[in-house]
C-alpha cells in the first residue's frame, strides 16, 4: 500500500463527526477512513485500545481488522476491513435492523437471537464500548442463515490509565455498565417489539 490511492466520489459510502469512509479503490473488502481534524481524539481513544490488545485482536470477531495507514489524494487514510455480506453486499447497521424488525415482526426471534449472540460474543471478548449506538454496529450475514455483529466506532477508553486494557476485573465491571445502557435503550426504543421476559434475559449479566 506504498502507492497514493485515489479516492474518488463513487467511492464514497458515508461521514460522521469524526471520519469520513470511503471503498478501496482495488480491493472490495477494504475502507479507507479520513479523520475530519488530525488529531481526534475518538481515533486515537480506538488506536490505544488496539495496541493494548495486541495480538489478543485477531481473535476478536467485534473487532474490524485495521490495516495501517495509507497516503491518499485527499491526505492521510486509515485502511480498515470493510465489513460485507457473505454475497458482497454492505451488511447493515444494527439500527437498520431493529428498525425492520418493527415493521416485520415475524423477524423477532431471528434479531432475538442477534443480540443474544451479541451479549454472548462481547463479554467472551471482554470488549470495551464508549458509546452504545446501534448505528455503530454493522449487522454482517455471514452465511444464509448465520449473522455477527461488528463494532466500527466508538471503541475504547479515553481514561489517561485504562485499567479495563489490562484487568479482567475492571474490563467486566465496565463492560456491565455499558451493556445496561444497551439494553435499557433497547427496552426504551424498541420495548414494544420484544417481551419483557426477553428484555430481562438480554439484561441478565
Amino acid at each position: 500500500m506504498s502507492d497514493k490511492i485515489i479516492l474518488t466520489d463513487d467511492l464514497f459510502l458515508g461521514d460522521g463527526n469524526h471520519k469520513i469512509v470511503y471503498a478501496h479503490p482495488t480491493d472490495k473488502n477494504l475502507c479507507v477512513k479520513l479523520l475530519r481534524t488530525p488529531d481526534d481524539p475518538d481515533f486515537a481513544k480506538e488506536m490505544r485500545y488496539r495496541k493494548a490488545l495486541g495480538k489478543r485482536a485477531d481473535s476478536m470477531t467485534l473487532l474490524t481488522k485495521y490495516f495501517g495507514e495509507a497516503e491518499t489524494n485527499k491526505g492521510t487514510g486509515y485502511i480498515f476491513e470493510r465489513v460485507l455480506d457473505f454475497d458482497g453486499k454492505s451488511s447493515p447497521t444494527m439500527l437498520n435492523v431493529l428498525a425492520d424488525t418493527v415493521v416485520y415482526r415475524d423477524t423477532v426471534p431471528d434479531t432475538e437471537k442477534l443480540l443474544l449472540d451479541f451479549k454472548k460474543k462481547y463479554f467472551d471478548e471482554r470488549f470495551l464500548l464508549a458509546g452504545v449506538d446501534p448505528d455503530n454496529y454493522l449487522v454482517q450475514k455471514i452465511s444464509p442463515t448465520e449473522r455477527r455483529v461488528r463494532v466500527i466506532d466508538n471503541i475504547g477508553i479515553a481514561t489517561f490509565v485504562p485499567l479495563p486494557y489490562y484487568f479482567d476485573y475492571f474490563a467486566l465491571k465496565r463492560g456491565k455498565k455499558y451493556w445496561r445502557r444497551f439494553v435499557e435503550l433497547i427496552r426504551t426504543d424498541y420495548g414494544k417489539i420484544f417481551s419483557q421476559e426477553f428484555l430481562n434475559k438480554l439484561a441478565e449479566v
